[in-house]
């Protein structure tokens, strides 16, 4: 019996751990727990808060307001460079024609093709 003791009392020293009665895997993982939620709150807070000089601040209210009134505007409303529906592009009546935002007009297989074709040149010059 007392063999058995002996190796109780040295399992027991043995495991030594940063603070007594928490396992080290416990400490670890409120640690890592911690430092996420801080990491997180830092990204949200660091979003929020855009570091904007104060010269140009005013202006980029004024920027901001326009964009929103521009966004807000109905889509006829918006000026439209093509309204006879011909593209620039293959200069014919426009197939599947596809707007951009700033109000040009192209054919949908022209403007397909040209997104192939950046996306490849893309990959072969990378």
């Amino acid at each position: 019996m007392a063999k058995y003791q002996g190796e109780v009392q040295s399992l027991k020293l043995d495991d030594d751990s940063v603070i007594e009665g928490v396992s080290d895997q416990v400490l670890v993982a409120v640690v890592v727990s911690f430092a996420l939620i801080a990491t997180l709150v830092y990204a949200l807070f660091r979003n929020a808060h855009q570091n904007i000089h104060p010269e140009n601040q005013e202006l980029i209210r004024v920027l901001r307001e326009q964009l929103q009134t521009e966004q807000d505007a109905p889509a006829a409303a918006r000026q439209q460079f093509y309204t006879d529906m011909y593209c620039p592009v293959c200069l014919h009546q426009a197939s599947y024609p596809v707007e951009t935002n700033c109000g040009h007009l192209f054919c949908g297989k022209q403007t397909v093709l040209y997104l192939v074709i950046v996306t490849l040149w893309t990959k072969a010059h990378m």
